[in-house]
């Protein structure tokens, strides 16, 4: 072997530090390329969240087209909703329960349509309470479950074709459907009632009079579009509620243990007393919007737009666009 061939053999490989530099630069650029592909999906869930939050406002409004209204938030979280009640203050389910028909769930909403007694309404009206609907969570949180149920032992009541009551009372095994969007109550420090009425006190007129909102919707709500003052581009609809970072799918959130079906409750109302904030880690506010997304909220208004509000927002900005006055 002459010369030049010894000379070619000894240097076929990397040495030692020409291996330390080429593992360093790919070091580099893993921890370049980690936080761009993480910014990507970050920025890709909050579009979807956008876009649900549209399709969401385009059926609350198509509700307001049919009924001259928007829906009422029901009656409390001891409630669910029922097909034979319409969308009105009669009406004992949430806002979420009154708009299925409009986000193409109609035929889960009418579920229980004619049916009596817990034995035929019981079955179908579990399968209801766990069933998730795709725009009604963010997937930068979760992607609607259904999850464990918060509240083993809670007893949920609706009404049957025959006008009668019908409570179902649930299990540790019951899974529940859950929504990561709250409807604005008001500016208002409070956000939920109770469990709710009677049935038959629930029914009358008397009882649909419910003073102390000034949002869009709340308890047997008739919010119509003519009556916000404000204006529908500066008054909120519709926002992502706040929830502790750990118990997305937990069930114990003391704002997300129902089932997103329920009459008015903080699981699905929310109110601009409080400042956007960005989930927590440890604890949590359960009248308060806020969200999983770097530096704000999506936030639907009363004109149908959403809009990234940054949770810096001056607070008497934020807290008078919870009010139709």
């Amino acid at each position: 072997m002459n010369r030049s061939q010894s000379d070619v053999s000894r240097r076929i490989g990397f040495t030692l530090i020409e291996l330390l530099v080429v593992i360093a630069i790919i070091a580099i650029l893993i921890a370049l390329l980690v936080p761009a592909v993480q910014k990507v999906r970050d920025a890709a869930a909050r579009t979807q969240c956008t876009n649900n939050l549209k399709n969401i406002g385009l059926a609350l409004h198509q509700n307001h087209d049919v009924n001259k209204k928007f829906p009422s938030g029901g009656w409390g979280w001891d409630w669910i909703g029922t097909p034979e009640r319409g969308t009105g203050p009669d009406q004992p389910g949430g806002w979420l329960y009154n708009i299925l028909p409009y986000v193409e769930q109609g035929a889960l909403r009418d579920s229980t349509k004619g049916l009596t007694g817990l034995a035929q309404v019981g079955p179908p009206m579990l399968t209801l309470m766990a069933k998730p609907v795709p725009i009604f969570n963010c997937p930068a949180r979760r992607n609607g479950g259904p999850y464990a149920n918060g509240r083993p032992g809670a007893v949920y009541h609706t009404i049957d074709a025959a006008n009668t009551q019908v409570s179902i009372t649930t299990t540790a095994a019951d899974l529940l459907a859950r929504c990561d969007y709250a409807a604005t109550c008001g500016s208002q420090d409070k956000n939920e009632i109770d469990g709710g009425p009677s049935l038959a006190t629930g029914s009358s007129p008397t009882y649909w009079n419910v003073p102390g909102w000034d949002g869009v919707i709340y308890r047997c709500s008739q919010t119509r579009i003519a009556q916000i003052d404000r204006g529908t581009s500066n008054t909120f609809l519709v926002g992502e509620k706040l929830m502790n970072k750990g118990l997305y799918l937990a069930g114990t959130d003391g704002g997300d243990n129902e089932c997103m079906y329920v009459g008015m409750d903080n699981d699905t109302q929310r109110t601009t007393f409080y400042q956007p904030a960005e989930d927590p880690l440890v604890g949590t506010n359960p009248k308060q919007f806020g969200s999983s997304h770097n530096g704000g909220l999506n936030m639907l208004y009363c004109d149908g737009s959403v809009r990234f509000v940054e949770y810096t927002i001056e607070y008497a900005i934020w807290q008078v666009a919870g009010s139709i006055r």
